[in-house]
């Protein structure tokens, strides 16, 4: 998937320290890393080429079986046999060479050679899906994965800035409390807000290790790095459900899974009812040749043709015990049969499900959008509020330590929309995973106009 190119200007851009001189992993790097080091995506690789030979060689399927074989042998007679007695002479009486071959040509016809093309496009397509399928899902796991370090990154920047407000006005009110212009729970208070902080840092300094140690389980990517910038968010206006699935819920991989499997069911019924009901038809033909010549005789060294013959057969096998009601046979269709009834039931299903998880995520955008609207209201109303609490302190109407409440206040703001906005790009994400598509062509079909957010 090829992430949006428009990059979105974040609030807060700093980074941890001594993050610019780490390199920067795209997220397009760690798919093709992960894809790369996956051991079961290889697994799925190594089945589909087996499957896509073994479509292939299809035809094999149908050609007859031929066969031919050669023979060729000499001899030399001797006299009386070769038993020789003491008034005979030994003399060379005679040698034979004698030449033969066959060709012979065998063909069966029966239900399995009938419905095995079929069978062997099904299990091409079933391997197909399998491994498209395991590489959407790692692809799914990455993404999110990556876009979860992107936001972290603005978390631990954002808490080390705080922290770093929350030392600066505990230094201050301590300075002020040994001077005698600030009491005992002013300085308590201001310690507790450092402890925070620093506890706040921690957390998401944690959740960063355990995240940055998950990923790198996943893609086999080793030592440190930093991210892209979450992309753009771009508000959705998205049609009914079920315009949605109607549109695109037939490429998705689920559906074709199930349709799949299905057809592999329907073609399984009709190899077992053509195999155990449908006469066996062979045919064998065969050809025969044998000549030779000799060295005794008028004809001497004369080769003659001693033997043609053509022979061939036709077996017709009618399995009549299939007929019976309730014999193996019958059983076996029977059983077939469920199983595409059980096949269908289960495409059903998957189409229930998919248009349940369309409007579940649908509705989860729509929320989202909703809180992210929230979220960017107090981020405005925080950075006011900012605003007037420096020029308070600056007339000397607000002590340090009040101000560094309210940037911390604004810190959070800005993190809260921070959250918002990866909640939101993953609802999308998650709704066009759903739909088979990428993330950039839902934004790009469906933009929540000007007109339409006023």
């Amino acid at each position: 998937m090829k992430i949006l190119p428009r990059i979105l200007v974040l609030l807060v851009l700093m980074l941890p320290l001594g993050a610019e001189e780490l390199p920067v992993i795209t997220l397009d790097e760690a798919i093709a890393s992960a894809e790369e080091n996956n051991i079961a995506l290889k697994q799925a690789a190594i089945a589909l080429n087996q499957t896509i030979r073994n479509q292939n060689n299809y035809v094999s399927t149908y050609l007859p079986t031929f066969g031919l074989s050669v023979s060729a042998e000499t001899g030399a007679t001797f006299p009386n046999d070769g038993a020789l007695t003491a008034t005979d002479t030994t003399r060379f009486n005679g040698f034979d060479v004698n030449l033969g071959a066959a060709v012979s040509f065998s063909y069966t016809l029966n239900g399995s050679r009938i419905t095995d093309g079929a069978s062997r496009r099904l299990a091409k397509e079933s391997a197909t899906i399998t491994y498209e399928s395991a590489a959407e899902d790692l692809e799914s796991g990455i993404i999110s994965a990556y876009w979860n370090l992107a936001a972290l990154d603005i978390a631990v920047s954002n808490a080390e800035l705080s922290c770093e407000d929350a030392k600066a006005s505990y230094d201050s009110v301590l300075e002020m409390y040994n001077s005698g212009m600030a009491d005992t729970l002013t300085l308590s208070q201001a310690e507790l807000a450092l402890k925070q902080a620093e506890y706040t840092l921690q957390t998401y300094k944690d959740q960063k290790a355990l995240a940055l140690a998950s990923f790198r389980s996943m893609t086999g990517l080793e030592g440190d790095f930093q991210t892209e910038p979450l992309p753009e968010t771009v508000l959705l206006s998205l049609p009914s459900p079920e315009d949605l699935y109607s549109r695109y819920a037939e490429n998705t991989t689920d559906l074709r899974a199930a349709r799949n499997n299905l057809r592999t069911a329907q073609n399984a019924e009709k190899t077992i009812t053509l195999t155990q009901y449908m006469p066996t038809v062979s045919a064998d033909i065969g050809y025969t040749y044998a000549g030779g010549t000799s060295s005794e005789g008028s004809d001497a060294w004369k080769y003659k043709t001693s033997v043609h013959s053509l022979t061939g057969s036709v077996t017709v096998n009618i399995p009549l015990s299939s007929y019976i009601p309730g014999s193996t046979a019958d059983s076996s269709r029977k059983d077939s049969k469920d199983a595409v009834s059980s096949a269908a039931l289960a495409l059903q299903n998957s189409q229930n499900t998919l248009l349940q998880t369309i409007e579940s995520n649908s509705l989860s955008i729509m929320q989202q959008q909703q809180l992210l609207e929230m979220a960017g209201n107090s981020l405005t109303l925080a950075e006011n509020t900012y605003s007037l609490a420096e020029e308070a302190f600056e007339a000397g109407l607000m002590s340090a330590y009040d101000l560094s409440s309210r940037r911390t206040d604004l810190l959070t703001a800005q993190m809260n929309e921070t959250s918002a906005r990866l909640n939101h790009l993953l609802s999308s994400y998650n709704l066009a995973y759903a739909l088979g598509i990428d993330l950039q062509e839902l934004q790009q079909t469906y933009p929540l106009t000007e007109k339409e957010n006023v």
